[in-house]
């Protein structure tokens, strides 16, 4: 019947009606053609109907104009979508990704793209489908081997190779949208992205993972400006809670936790803002819209020490004073991590519901604080004894974070004691309290405070986006022995503390570390294998760069539990 015309009575009047495979949904059931205006077809605004617009890719909503588009409700599958039909045990590991892969890898702020977008998208999508089902294989695989002792009854290298088949999958099912290349293909082609990168992440595979997430940027670059007369800020002006929001704000976050984990050498950033007002109202509604609030000033820090970084470049490191411009800018941000400060103490009992612990406000509380060391020190660089006058805030990590630990060894205890809770990964894709308490380690020169944050990072052996705990907290033990030589060899007594104890103020009153010992940069060259040594790169107080190997013998290594 495709293309015949059929003549229905329509009243005193007939109209002819055609078979269409595209368009809207509303001239999909009256069966015309569809013009495809977005967001809302001219043939259903002409005649007054409400245009349902086109399915998962928006659209819809009869003459509401495009800056004025509501944003879409993927909660339930429109009834259009097809549902792929796939095997019984693809149907197991689908279910696997929706109740369990998307519960807990998410971590603590939990992004809408795990939330609403990508179990409906991946019914319709097979570059999705197979990326989804890859993606939930290796955390199944990884649950059951670290919890279980290995006792899935499918074999190991049959599970293996059905995350290699959908994963292959995923990626034959995606060239024809990078020939496309249009609006609804690239958002296919960064869903799909995001999968790998988690996939990668939860393996272990960082050199891969990272390759990744800088794909996906440059897919991004489509949808976004480069602002600034730098060309490193990549603004999106989009339509708050769309789709594009969506995936926009999972890479955001991804670039995020990448700038963090890079942030001790200098090295080009890549900065993505999204549009939207800077002062947010008396209190967040929600802990993302906390975390899009810090996460914005954490793209603002990281661009002014960018550009800080590269005047001081083309000066040769010569002496020269801090153009007014970046001051006011330093001054700006510490103004909105003052007013953020407040609004966040004023939000501690306005989201009880998604945080009865207290948990993801205190690891808030901690981003937040290392966010305010950083726009304080970021315009002086070559200056490690400025950490020294933030001890205080390095403790108020320290004190949050065994706040946390006591939280989560309660937690532990139900979750033996509860049997179906094992199923669960401690391994999440989005950043938790490790990049905290790593840069507590790195810049904090006081023994006791530093040696008590890389302690809190060894009673877990789990990973936290490209965290490894096992690599940071020898990376962090390897830093400090480099530092501190044999300064503090009378002081061996520090180390008898209990992780539940913060420090006291007889523990801080030591004497400082000499400048010339500290290390200004630190670089972690991470691989795509577990391995008992891994190159680490630092340089000392405008030195030359230096090589030391890290070794991880001894640590107990497991790749997601």
């Amino acid at each position: 019947m495709g293309g015949t015309i059929l003549n229905k009575p329509c009243g005193s009047r007939c109209e002819k009606r055609i078979q269409v495979k595209t368009g809207c949904r509303t001239c999909k059931i009256r069966k015309l053609k569809c013009d495809e205006e977005r967001p809302s077809c001219r043939r259903c605004v002409s005649t007054g109907r409400v245009c349902d617009g086109y399915g998962i890719w928006g659209g819809g909503g009869g003459k509401i104009s495009r800056s004025r588009q509501q944003p879409l409700n993927l909660n339930s599958r429109p009834a259009h979508v097809p549902l792929i039909s796939g095997t019984t045990q693809e149907l197991e590991y689908l279910e696997w990704f929706k109740y369990r892969t998307c519960k807990k890898v998410a971590g603590a702020s939990t992004l809408a793209l795990w939330d609403v977008l990508l179990h409906p998208i991946s019914l319709a999508e097979p570059a999705v489908w197979h990326a989804v089902l890859s993606l939930s294989s290796v955390h199944r695989r990884d649950i059951y081997q670290a919890s279980y002792g290995g006792r899935e009854p499918k074999p190991l290298d049959q599970q293996e190779r059905f995350t290699l088949q959908h994963y292959s999958k995923a990626i034959q099912h995606l060239q024809p949208h990078f020939s496309a290349m249009d609006k609804a293909s690239m958002r296919v082609a960064l869903m799909a992205c995001f999968l790998f990168v988690s996939l990668e992440l939860l393996s272990g595979h960082f050199t891969t993972a990272q390759i990744h997430i800088h794909n996906g940027l440059s897919i991004l670059r489509e949808f976004g400006t480069l602002v600034e007369d730098d060309g490193r800020v990549l603004l999106f002006d989009i339509v708050p809670g769309s789709i594009d929001d969506t995936i926009v704000r999972a890479f955001c976050r991804l670039n995020l936790q990448l700038e963090l984990f890079r942030h001790g050498y200098q090295h080009p950033c890549l900065v993505l803002q999204i549009a939207e007002p800077e002062t947010p109202a008396s209190v967040f509604r929600s802990v993302n819209e906390a975390w899009k609030q810090i996460e914005r000033l954490f793209g603002r820090i990281f661009h002014l020490t960018d550009l800080w970084r590269r005047q001081q470049q083309t000066l040769h490191h010569s002496p020269v004073e801090v153009p007014p411009k970046l001051l006011t800018c330093q001054h700006q941000i510490r103004a909105e991590l003052s007013a953020c400060l407040v609004i966040l103490t004023a939000s501690k009992t306005s989201m009880p519901d998604q945080d009865p612990k207290g948990l993801v406000y205190g690891l808030l509380s901690v981003y937040h604080t290392m966010a305010s060391i950083m726009a304080d020190t970021c315009l002086r660089l070559d200056d490690e004894s400025v950490f020294d006058s933030h001890t205080q805030q390095f403790v108020s990590i320290l004190t949050e974070s065994i706040a946390m630990w006591k939280t989560g060894q309660s937690d532990l205890l139900q979750r033996y004691l509860r049997w179906p809770c094992i199923h669960m990964s401690r391994s999440i894709v989005d950043i938790g309290w490790i990049a905290p308490l790593y840069y507590t380690a790195l810049k904090c020169r006081i023994r006791r405070v530093r040696l008590h944050a890389v302690r809190l990072i060894e009673t877990t052996s789990y990973r936290e986006g490209i965290w490894d705990s096992n690599i940071v907290s020898c990376v962090a033990r390897k830093v400090m022995e480099i530092e501190e030589g044999g300064f503090y060899e009378d002081d061996r007594a520090a180390e008898g503390f209990l992780l539940s104890s913060p420090p006291r103020s007889r523990d801080i009153s030591i004497p400082a570390l000499p400048r010339l010992s500290r290390i200004h940069e630190v670089r972690v060259v991470l691989s795509d294998r577990p391995a008992d040594t891994f190159p680490l790169f630092y340089r000392q107080a405008r030195g030359r760069w230096r090589e030391a190997q890290v070794s991880t013998r001894g640590k107990f290594y497991n790749s997601a539990y």
